[in-house]
């Protein structure tokens, strides 16, 4: 029976991983806001915390809270085609206890192919002697370093070429065979 359990929570686990590597952490830079659209981003964290002096930290990344900007009657902006503060899907939470267990060691942000990936290094987990309570820490290294690679993200300008590309793929294989046809009638 605890095999059933170990597994399902190794499964969770790996869900959680691959979750996070969907976090923009790249944005964590809003913090020293220096461009207008760091700067927006930055006020609209700071009013959904009620905090003018708060900062982004790893969790308010994953946290669902700050997924969306807020409208001038405090409603989330919800809308597909709103643009989305951090895009977090994780329970506050949620959010705190993984950054409890893993450390955001490094994060490659989206690159001009799409690609993107976080490094996470799993805490050991340690014992209180006086408190009893069990705790996760980096003191002493990391138990296991998890690379999670998340989908790439195709831009329109991208998608655009793909559909160049096969309209000129297939319009140069369908002349290439007009043109062999009327080689084989001469």
């Amino acid at each position: 029976m605890s095999n059933n359990k170990e597994q399902i929570k190794k499964l969770r686990d790996n869900a959680e991983l691959a979750m996070a590597a969907y976090g923009y952490f790249d944005r964590l830079k809003y913090n020293d806001a220096q461009d207008e659209d760091s700067q927006k981003a930055l006020e609209g964290f700071r009013k959904i915390k009620k905090d003018q002096a708060a900062t982004i930290a790893h969790a308010d990344i994953l946290d669902i809270t700050y997924k969306y900007y807020l409208n001038n009657n405090g409603k989330p902006k919800d809308s597909w085609y709103h643009n989305r503060l951090f895009d977090g899907d994780f329970s506050p939470l949620q959010a705190k206890r993984f950054f409890s267990r893993y450390d955001l060691l490094e994060h490659c942000p989206n690159t001009e192919s799409g690609f993107s990936a976080t490094l996470f290094g799993e805490k050991t987990k340690q014992k209180n002697t006086e408190s009893k309570a069990i705790q996760y820490t980096s003191e002493y290294g990391y138990i296991d370093y998890i690379l999670a690679i998340r989908g790439t993200e195709s831009k329109f300008e991208q998608i655009k070429d793909i559909i160049n590309d096969y309209y000129i793929g297939t319009n140069n294989d369908s002349n290439r065979k007009t043109a062999s046809k009327k080689k084989e009638s001469y």
